[in-house]
């Protein structure tokens, strides 16, 4: 499935699409400022927000060490807690290294955003699970 496929599917609302597709963009730029701003107040991978934000540097910065200046977009299929599910995957676009997101929603609401653990290469600045 294309990522505006997964995108239209999972986002009814023209206005959530939107912001949606700017919050994929922050994560495809490494932009965890972009993040900061775009995502609302809350708990995100049961973090409070400015440690969410603070994990996403870590890992941009990670793949920044392996030389990527952006991340490629496309999606998969969780075979692991989600079972089935779709995720977004981050794949750098010099490393090939992968970091796959799944984007929780409450009515028209983004609610949380996780890491797939199991579409995700491991990162050092990162525990397992």
């Amino acid at each position: 499935m294309e990522p505006s496929e997964l995108i239209d599917s999972i986002a009814k609302k023209d206005t959530l699409k939107s912001h949606l597709i700017h919050i994929l963009e922050g994560f495809q730029q490494m932009d965890y400022h972009a993040l900061n701003q775009l995502l609302d107040e809350g708990y995100y991978e049961d973090l409070k927000k400015t440690s969410f934000i603070y994990q996403q540097m870590q890992i941009f910065k990670a793949f920044q060490r392996k030389g990527d200046s952006h991340l490629n977009l496309s999606t998969n299929i969780c075979t692991g807690c989600l079972c089935s599910e779709p995720v977004f995957v981050l794949t750098g676009n010099n490393s090939g290294h992968k970091y796959a997101i799944y984007v929780e929603f409450t009515q028209d609401d983004i609610t949380d955003i996780y890491r797939c653990a199991l579409q995700s290469d491991y990162f050092e600045c990162l525990s397992p699970f």
